[in-house]
């Protein structure tokens, strides 16, 4: 599974510097796992140069088993207890462009959802709405109403969405009566105060020197994804970082003997970020992606019968709470005292991932810029 934790990975990179490029001072999140799995229902049917394209772009062969690889990552994802995660892909043509039964059959064994048919031109309301509860009844309410008024058009052909929630519980855990009101200063002139969450444990603590970042890992409750939060000095700004970081550089970090279990108290801010992202077919195309969405190149014959369909909008929403433990899952979690413990203060901009740790598969990608 080594071949798609790395492919998804550059595509985290990539997607996620394209997105800096317009957005440089906001947060900024999503989850690459999410995208990849969306890109993947079209990468099936895709033939051609479409198909080579979306290889190109999704790092993946056909023939790797890209497929069942992603199909046995998810089903491992969705075993998880205490840290809830919470994804649904979904693909959805026009009506006039029936799927083919054998694509039909084989997204169902693999990804185990259906693709559908519905009424775009003529029942585009129904259609959203069909969307919607899709997606809330898949992510088991975590997210409602991914897709607004107005946000297809009657033209739309053939719809992607893709929808992840996360909820972290920790190994130590966050005791809402250790928060406090503290400064975060998103730049060296403002400043603002947030509730600044409080732990205390033995976590794995590290410094890179090019760029100067901390890292901090903090591992959930079962051992299975852990948040990397990358702090850099303050005389480094986050866009430095986000242009210089790479998959093989964080690895790097991550596995170097800088990385030391280290007696900590983390203060961290409690993070609501609820972002979605409607944009995607243009940065895709900026990657080389552009078949899928030119009516005159597009071939997706694996996909419905008698061509002329393309991909017309990726919808993508990831949502992700890391807050103080709540009192049921509380007694699974525990705190520690430290003697003589670093402080790791996240008072300023910050990047973040969460990870799933067997396999270094990235399920989210994040910037906070303010709060």
């Amino acid at each position: 599974m080594g071949s798609l934790s790395a492919a998804n990975a550059h595509l985290c990179f990539d997607v996620f510097k394209e997105m800096s490029y317009d957005h440089t001072t906001e947060n900024l999140v999503f989850s690459p796992l999410g995208l990849l799995s969306a890109l993947a229902l079209v990468l099936f049917g895709a033939r051609g140069d479409s198909a080579s394209q979306m290889e190109k772009v999704h790092k993946c062969e056909q023939d790797t088993g890209v497929h069942s690889h992603i199909q046995a990552l998810l089903s491992e994802i969705n075993r998880f207890g205490h840290s809830q995660v919470h994804m649904a892909s979904g693909i959805f043509a026009e009506a006039a462009h029936p799927f083919l039964p054998k694509y039909l059959d084989c997204i169902e064994q693999l990804y185990k959802l259906k693709p559908e048919n519905l009424d775009f031109k003529n029942n585009l309301e129904d259609a959203r709405m069909q969307i919607n509860s899709w997606i809330e009844n898949k992510t088991n309410g975590e997210i409602k109403g991914l897709l607004p008024h107005n946000s297809l058009v009657a033209s739309d052909q053939l719809v992607l969405v893709s929808a992840i929630s996360f909820r972290g519980t920790w190994k130590y855990a966050f005791q809402k009566d250790q928060t406090r009101t503290m400064p975060f200063r998103s730049d060296e002139s403002q400043s603002k105060a947030v509730q600044m969450m409080r732990l205390e444990g033995y976590l794995k603590l590290g410094s890179v020197v090019e760029p100067r970042v901390q890292l901090l890992e903090l591992p959930d409750a079962e051992d299975r994804l852990s948040m990397v939060i990358l702090l850099p000095s303050e005389d480094i700004g986050l866009g430095q970082v986000t242009r210089e970081i790479t998959y093989e550089k964080l690895k790097h970090w991550l596995n170097s003997a800088s990385m030391k279990d280290t007696g900590v108290v983390l203060y961290l801010p409690r993070l609501r970020v609820d972002e979605r992202h409607e944009d995607l077919t243009s940065i895709l195309t900026a990657l080389g992606l552009i078949d899928v969405f030119d009516h005159s190149r597009a071939n997706l014959s694996g996909l419905t019968a008698g061509g002329g369909l393309t991909v017309s909008t990726i919808i993508h929403k990831a949502m992700l709470e890391v807050t103080e433990g709540h009192s049921e899952i509380t007694p699974t979690t525990h705190t520690s005292t430290v003697e003589n413990p670093e402080i790791f203060k996240v008072d300023r901009p910050f990047l973040f991932f969460i990870l799933h740790k067997e396999t270094w598969t990235i399920l989210f990608y994040g910037r906070i810029s303010t709060l």
